[in-house]
């Protein structure tokens, strides 16, 4: 599967997945944020998950978020 390619993950193993990528406590103490608008992330605000910078980031449920990481992806792939 290529690197940038969407991988769909079940609401049931968002919680394995967290904890996978080290992030679950920042998520559940209210620490981790969406990476565009700063949003406090939960469980059920998670639109998605992804590397940026080394880091791993988070897109809060918003549809402007979610239109700011599409705009993020396609800038990486004009740059890249």
């Amino acid at each position: 599967m290529k690197e940038n390619q969407i991988k769909a993950v079940h609401q049931q193993d968002l919680k394995k997945l967290l904890k996978s990528l080290h992030v679950y406590d920042s998520v559940t103490s209210n620490t981790a944020t969406c990476y565009f608008c700063n949003a406090t992330m939960s469980l059920d605000t998670i639109a998605a998950v992804f590397p940026f910078n080394d880091a791993v980031c988070f897109c809060c449920d918003q549809s402007m978020c979610c239109s700011a990481m599409i705009d993020l992806e396609q800038e990486d792939e004009t740059l890249g």
